[in-house]
């Protein structure tokens, strides 16, 4: 049986890793976590990063079928609907959505949203596996995060979003809304407990796109390793994430990703993506 085939396009300004996922044997493809440029002084929105992914599907003559969303993002903005837009691909996020949904837009004041989460095109159960050509994904729904959080398998591979990085980089941040860090470290059990070959394929990286096996996340990860158990977790975490910088794209990114990844519509006045004061989300 073909591998299949994964390319890692890394962002510059937001160390966001997209995936691009091809079934050889068909040429399916997928897309995981795409992103849109976005400068939060100016509020302008740029496609040039996915882009340039969709022309390298176009020129590989691919046919996109799922973007897979690991969550409701705060470090990023969404490029789900361009991606959409351009090549029909349906977006996919975990079916806990529909409880962040009906407590984040009423207090973003996003009136257009789906509360439902019919704005998305598959609601994704913890555990139930969907194909794609040869291959198939099985989500794992993730506590640790916003409602609708989920890291993906797919065969020895493990696509874990923001949530467990490279062995030196430890895991993403729990200061921002939703995150828990004791949930965040009950989460990462699920993926320590794989087979040790699987690969790990993480959805932030402080460097270009990183890889690492679980054996290796085990070994070596400096706050989710074997021998660090969960108060110490959440003592490293709650630590690192004092001296971070406030997640200056986290009000933006959320009034995006209740919209399945699509724009709201430019007011005639005042700024497109009002800040709110996450503390309150």
């Amino acid at each position: 049986m073909m591998q299949p085939e994964i390319t890692a396009y890394r962002h510059p300004s937001t160390g966001t890793v997209t995936y691009l996922i091809v079934d050889t044997a068909t040429f399916l493809c997928a897309i995981v976590d795409p992103v849109l440029d976005f400068d939060p002084v100016t509020e302008a929105v740029d496609t040039t990063f996915v882009d340039k992914i969709i022309a390298d599907i176009r020129a590989k003559d691919l046919g996109p079928t799922w973007i897979l969303e690991t969550g409701l993002h705060t470090g990023h903005v969404s490029a789900a609907g361009h991606l959409k837009y351009e090549t029909g691909a349906s977006v996919c996020i975990g079916a806990g959505v529909v409880e962040s949904l009906k407590r984040l837009a009423p207090k973003l004041g996003e009136t257009m949203v789906d509360l439902d989460g019919w704005d998305f095109d598959k609601l994704a159960q913890d555990g139930e596996a969907f194909p794609m050509g040869g291959v198939e994904f099985t989500p794992i729904a993730l506590t640790g995060r916003l409602p609708g959080a989920v890291a993906y398998r797919m065969g020895d591979v493990l696509f874990t979003g923001d949530l467990m990085l490279a062995p030196g980089e430890g895991a993403g941040r729990c200061d921002v809304p939703g995150a828990d860090p004791g949930k965040a470290w009950d989460d990462a059990r699920k993926f320590l407990a794989l087979p040790p070959q699987t690969r790990v394929l993480p959805g932030v990286s402080a460097a270009e796109a990183s890889e690492s096996t679980i054996a290796e996340e085990k070994a070596g990860n400096i706050q989710l390793n074997d021998k660090i158990d969960r108060l110490d977790f959440i003592a490293l975490r709650t630590a690192a994430d004092a001296f971070l910088p406030d997640p200056i794209l986290a009000s933006a990114a959320l009034r995006v990703a209740v919209r399945a990844g699509k724009l709201p519509s430019a007011p005639e006045s005042g700024p497109r993506f009002p800040v709110v004061d996450l503390s309150k989300l």
